[in-house]
């Protein structure tokens, strides 16, 4: 069997970086509705009103992605708490 060594550093990385990661990607995805709904406003088009109903289910999965970061950045502070607490004794 592979040993598994979890380390503080790697689990501070892990939370910087999941943290970073959801930052860009809610940055992208505003950026990408501004562009699209500023070059289609007061537009009825049916694809356009597709791609707004699209919009909002991303968000909501943007949302869920969200928290399944703040899950993973959880448990990494746990593993540095426990590290932590580990080396104490």
């Amino acid at each position: 069997m592979a040993k598994i060594t979890l380390s503080k550093p790697a689990a501070q990385k892990a939370i910087s970086y999941s943290k970073e990661a959801y930052e860009k990607l809610t940055t992208n995805a505003n950026i990408m509705d501004r562009r699209v709904n500023a070059r289609f406003v007061g537009l009825k088009d049916p694809a356009y009103i597709s791609y707004l109903e699209l919009s909002v289910q991303m968000q909501e999965l943007i949302g869920q992605i969200g928290r399944k970061m703040d899950s993973v950045s959880e448990y990494c502070e746990a593993m540095i708490r426990w590290i932590d607490t580990y080396n104490e004794g």
